[in-house]
């Protein structure tokens, strides 16, 4: 390599060094830390006094703010909880409106009433009652138990019969109860829906036909036939008892409670454990007023609501008063809650202030110890941040001079601030050197510019034609979807029956995870891809899903971290506290939005800062808007139009050499997707701003899906059943992946090719459940599925569809078509045993964790990597590893850390480590210093 010559005016930096060594000035560190002690000191001491003096005076808006908190949460959660029994009605309703559920047949009426009962623990009572007064309803009993109440004339004349059943709907034993003319038309829940003619609640009333007395209200729903015939009435009861078991279970501070109550002034539910009801000797139950409470906060501050509010009606919006009771300041509230279809209730919470106190008193006493603590830990921090900042100064003004002369190997030795001069006239010194070189690239600019503008038309003419060609591409790579995933499905299920062979040696295994990861690695492509076709053919939708939003803004802060880092670059999260940590929305597109515009930040952006900032619409919050700001060198005003256009860089983009113009265009199609809009605001080499905004639903943590179990199952638990199993498919690899799955843990299973041989063997066999495929030759699985479930009859069978079609609209097609779940290709093991855990009666039995010797786990935890262990490693293996963390190669580091010996499997295990770590920074140090060794 040529070397630069210096400039003269360096040629006589020896003196100048030993001139600038008698020079005494400030130090560095003591420049750096003064100040910031100084500061330090100030700001928390400001911060205590003032904590201190306004935490008396903030416990009122504190209290105010954390009662309408309250009441709303308790609103929001008692929305959702009378909204399931009108759910159910209207799930009833559909499925007897598309013909599915005949309400003629009793039986099967039984059985589908007791899967929903199931399902839905908010229902103590499920029924319907026809117009000619027959009846058929499941109850849930206090003991986990299910009664069956029919009224049939054919079978029970005009009587109603009460029947013990468990949880398959067989009866557990004789008749237990019986009611004579049992009429359910005249009941109140009948007469209800009649009166209403739409979906409405019950009046509150006594329960008839019960081994307990119990009182509720129904949620009820006429039932019509195609010609608007009246055929009955749907009911879905809720206990008084049980809404009040649900208010118990809620939060409300530390001792504060929370009651229900009509505008009459009887009690619907209450938190507390005192009777809504009082039962005579006949067995008749007489509500009770919230005044009449035998709980005395409930009777005292329903007479303090009824005084100073009068009648409940003229109640519009949240209402708060106080009260003292027992020497004790009380805070309380009345809220209507009205659903729009019969309920007119009124929630009333009374919390002591006590609860709110001992909160603030606690953390006034926390205040004053984080300041503390701050200010010693701000002073340590100080001390050794101007170490770390004057140690690399001191090196940079050394090697800049050093550079400056040409001589580019250089071994940073420097201490002192006084260097900085010398800093500074090094990069004088270079910046005259490259003068002449810029002004050269300046006059290859200009030549290339009018090299552009006769390029022009050309590429409009070749854009035309890569639009054509690239739609086409699209229409391809979605009728390739199911050529693509079905062998790939073949690939990695075959990967997981090998392994679960206990034979294999450790190579061997740690080749199949290769070939696993290999293959989850190129469906991950094939997904990208065809996301993008999907969105060229207008044919991409929402998956939404909860999950915690704060969780995946700092997993991609993580993610990031390091490549910022490398750069020098400060790259921070900054989330307002109104923003919801749990809401419901399509997770894998907001994070796809989120890197995509992150990673064009950091990538772009020499010096400064990325920050993404997260804030919501403080009225409702389900606005949430994200603005990402760079420091980089912005964005001309006349590329900025072009900006989302597929295929298309900037400027900056072309100089990098990075990335397809694919990123953007795909963030701002999901962003329209999602409900908002996106656009950049830019100033030309100094910031660039993207700002959008997403509508989600509000959720809480218990609405996050856990992680599913990663147990290899290895048999069944015997209950004395033999299940029989059929797969459908008409590739026969697909179908010895699973058959081989199934019989390896006892199951009984035979194969079909197509459709047809898939309906002679249900009727010859009769299995317990179908894998069913649904692209085959003769007939295929939708086809078959309908002629199956056509002739069920009394009969039970299960039908999972198994698709490789990536399309979202693919499962409401085949579940319509009749199948009771979904599975897309390529599938896990564990998603197979799920499924058919959820419609079958089975268990599993799972492998044993296998620890490892103790000995030899202690020597694991305990060892430490250094570069001298890597020296077992040849060096072409170690420039792989050292290129593989530099560019964050999670997969390509995996492999490379099986090939390691197996008897230096420690060294394995602490690399595996780091990369889960996402610790490339220290993988990249010890590397390098093997390599340098």
């Amino acid at each position: 390599m040529k070397q630069i010559k210096p400039p003269s005016s360096l040629q006589n930096n020896t003196q100048k060094d030993k001139e600038i060594k008698n020079f005494r000035g400030i130090k560095l560190n003591l420049v750096l830390v003064l100040p910031f002690i100084v500061q330090i000191f100030a700001a928390v001491g400001l911060t205590g006094w003032f904590s201190l003096r306004n935490g008396r005076e903030a416990v009122n808006n504190l209290a105010k703010q954390l009662h309408e908190e309250l009441a709303a949460r308790i609103e929001q959660r008692l929305n959702s909880y009378v909204r399931i029994p009108h759910l159910v009605n209207q799930t009833n309703a559909d499925v007897i409106a598309s013909g599915l559920l005949n309400i003629k047949d009793f039986s099967l009426l039984q059985s589908h009433f007791l899967q929903q009962i199931q399902l839905f623990s908010e229902a103590s009572y499920i029924q319907f009652g026809n117009a000619s007064g027959e009846f058929v309803g499941i109850e849930r009993m206090d003991n986990d138990k299910f009664n069956l109440e029919i009224k049939q004339t054919k079978v029970t004349g005009e009587n109603l019969h009460t029947y013990a059943i468990d949880e398959t709907g067989n009866t557990v034993n004789n008749r237990i109860s019986m009611i004579k003319k049992y009429d359910a038309r005249i009941r109140p829940w009948y007469r209800a829906a009649v009166n209403a003619n739409k979906p409405t609640w019950s009046k509150i009333y006594q329960f008839s036909s019960r081994e307990v007395v119990r009182v509720g209200t129904t949620a009820v729903q006429p039932v019509y036939d195609n010609k608007g015939n009246f055929l009955g009435v749907l009911g879905t009861d809720i206990v008084l008892s049980q809404l009040s078991d649900f208010l118990g279970g809620l939060k409300i501070g530390k001792s504060g409670i929370v009651y229900i109550i009509e505008d009459s002034g009887l009690l619907v539910a209450s938190s507390t454990k005192d009777p809504l009801a009082i039962v005579n000797e006949s067995r008749e139950a007489r509500r009770i007023k919230a005044e009449e409470s035998e709980n005395f906060l409930i009777s005292y501050s329903a007479k303090k609501l009824n005084k100073i509010f009068g009648n409940l009606v003229s109640i519009a919006g949240i209402k708060k008063f106080n009260f003292q009771l027992k020497n004790e300041e009380y805070f309380a509230g009345v809220l209507p809650f009205k659903d729009g279809r019969g309920i007119e209730w009124s929630i009333i919470l009374v919390v002591p202030e006590s609860d709110f106190m001992e909160q603030i008193n606690a953390n006034t006493r926390t205040t004053i110890l984080l300041c503390l603590g701050a200010l010693i830990i701000a002073t340590g921090v100080g001390i050794l941040t101007s170490r770390w900042i004057s140690q690399p100064i001191n090196r940079l003004s050394s090697a800049s001079a050093a550079i400056a002369a040409g001589d580019f190997p250089q071994k940073v030795e420097v201490k002192a601030i006084k260097e900085l001069d010398i800093l500074a006239d090094s990069f004088n010194n270079m910046s005259e050197q490259l003068q002449a070189a810029f002004i050269a690239l300046e006059k290859n600019n200009q030549e290339l510019e009018n090299r552009v503008k006769t390029r022009t038309a050309e590429l409009e003419l070749s854009k035309e034609k890569a639009e054509v060609a690239n739609r086409a591409k699209s229409e391809f790579l979605a009728n390739m979807s199911h050529e693509l995933r079905t062998p790939l499905n073949v690939i990695l299920g075959f990967t997981q029956l090998i392994n679960r062979d206990d034979s294999l040696n450790k190579q061997q295994q740690e080749k199949l995870k290769i070939i696993s990861r290999s293959g989850e690695h190129l469906l991950s492509l094939i997904n990208s891809v065809l996301d993008l076709s999907k969105i060229e053919a207008g044919r991409i939708s929402l998956n939404r899903d909860s999950f915690d939003l704060y969780f995946l803004l700092y997993s991609i802060e993580e993610m990031f971290q390091f490549r910022a880092k490398l750069k020098g670059l400060n790259l921070t999260t900054e989330i307002a506290p109104e923003v919801p940590q749990y809401i419901l929305s399509d997770r894998g597109k907001l994070q796809q939005i989120l890197i995509n515009i992150v990673g064009n930040g950091i990538k772009f952006t020499e010096t400064g800062s990325v920050i993404l900032k997260v804030r919501s619409d403080l009225e409702t919050l389900t606005t949430i808007y994200f603005e990402i700001e760079d420091t980089g060198p912005g964005i001309a005003p006349e590329e900025i139009d072009s900006l989302f256009t597929p295929f298309v860089q900037t400027a900056t983009g072309i100089k990098s050499h990075e990335g397809t113009g694919l990123g953007l265009a795909i963030a701002s199609k999901f962003v329209k997707l999602m409900g908002g809009d996106i656009k950049v605001i830019s100033e030309l080499g100094k910031r660039t701003i993207f700002k959008f905004q997403i509508v989600v639903e509000i959720t809480d943590r218990s609405e996050i899906p856990e992680q599913k179990s990663t147990r290899r199952v290895i048999g069944l638990k015997s209950d004395g059943q033999q299940y029989r199993i059929l797969v459908v498919d008409d590739h026969r690899d697909n179908r010895q992946l699973l058959v081989e799955l199934l019989t390896a843990v006892n199951l009984e299973v035979k194969e079909a090719t197509n459709g047809k041989e898939a309906i002679d063997t249900w009727e010859s066999w009769q299995p317990h459940l179908i894998w069913m495929d649904m692209r085959m030759p003769i007939i295929d699985g939708y086809e078959a599925t309908k002629t199956i479930k056509s002739r069920l009859k009394d009969r039970e069978t299960k039908i999972i569809a198994l698709t490789a079609s990536t399309f979202e609209e693919e499962r409401t097609i085949v579940l319509s078509a009749g199948c009771d779940d979904f599975i897309r290709k390529p599938f896990l093991e564990q998603d197979i045993w799920e499924t058919m855990a959820r419609h079958l009666p089975i268990s599993y039995v799972y492998q044993k964790t296998k620890f490892y010797d103790e000995k030899e786990q202690n020597k694991k935890i305990n060892f430490k990597l250094k570069s001298e262990s890597l020296k077992i490693m040849p060096s072409e293996w170690l420039v792989r590893l050292h290129s593989a963390a530099a560019q964050l190669d999670r997969e390509l580091l995996k492999e490379l850390i099986a090939l390691i010996p197996s008897q230096h499997d420690a060294i394995a295990s602490q690399i595996d480590l780091m990369i889960d770590k996402f610790d490339f920074e220290q993988i990249l140090n010890i590397s390098k210093k093997a390599i340098e060794d």
